[in-house]
């Protein structure tokens, strides 16, 4: 049996930008074979800095058949400020979203549940509730007998890319500098799709240096992919990033998990 994916999502860092994340997903989606995936909103309240997440703002710009709010799988510490840092609202509440991911697998789209957090895991320990929410959809559907793949938005395992770069970006990079600029219309089916983790090697003339990357964002008026890792050595060999890549991955939670496995 196939496994049907779910994906989990933080909006960190889009804030501003939410026609362009829109964009971008449903490019990735649409080169995997897929329609324009369903957001899930697991947020207990839609309030915060970010503009394009506040209130209705992003069920607006994507509509009601590609936006459902589920408060249910809210993380209740948010409004109480008491207890545990994570507790679910309604843990049953995930047999609903199970429901919905299966559903939208028979028309060829999938879904992506969604809070703020930037990542799912920290060293591993849970960061999040949307990594215990996964893990309650995985145990529902364990108990259904159903084969579900989680996994963080855009899945995939880590790749690795080779770019020319122009000699000013090169050096600011070696420098430091925290993204690779992709300019103002790139491959977003590629560059977006990027796994978590993946590893670039940049080439300006006859110099290399390699990066640990995440898929690309949007700043200001271009595309970037955002530097995970930079070594003080930027003589560190390619082996040595990779390495770093696949802890980072673990610490983080970005590798899938599966119905069929223990989580």
């Amino acid at each position: 049996m196939k496994a049907t994916t779910v994906f989990t999502w933080g909006y960190y860092g889009w804030g501003n930008a939410t026609s362009w994340l829109v964009k971008a997903i449903n490019a990735v989606e649409n080169s995997r074979g897929f329609k324009p995936p369903i957001f899930v909103d697991i947020r207990i309240r839609r309030t915060g800095r970010a503009e394009g997440f506040k209130a209705s703002n992003f069920e607006k710009l994507l509509g009601p058949s590609r936006y459902r709010w589920m408060k249910t799988l809210g993380n209740r510490f948010i409004e109480n400020r008491t207890g545990l840092n994570i507790q679910i609202a309604d843990p049953a509440a995930a047999n609903e979203l199970l429901d919905l991911a299966l559903e939208s697998a028979k028309h060829k789209r999938r879904i992506l549940f969604f809070c703020s957090c930037q990542w799912p895991r920290h060293n591993g320990e849970t960061a999040c509730h949307r990594s215990t929410v996964a893990e309650l959809v995985l145990k529902a559907a364990k108990n259904r007998g159903t084969a579900i793949e989680i996994v963080e938005w855009p899945g995939g395992k880590a790749k690795h890319l080779r770019m020319e770069v122009p000699r000013k970006i090169f050096a600011a990079i070696r420098r430091g500098r925290k993204t690779v600029p992709l300019g103002k219309q790139p491959d977003l089916a590629r560059f977006a799709g990027l796994p978590w983790c993946s590893t670039v090697t940049l080439k300006s003339k006859r110099e290399t240096l390699h990066r640990v990357v995440g898929p690309a964002i949007r700043q200001r008026d271009q595309w970037v992919l955002p530097v995970l890792v930079q070594f003080f050595d930027n003589s560190a060999i390619l082996a040595t990033h990779q390495k770093e890549a696949e802890r980072l991955r673990r610490s983080l939670g970005l590798n899938a998990i599966s119905s069929s496995t223990t989580t």
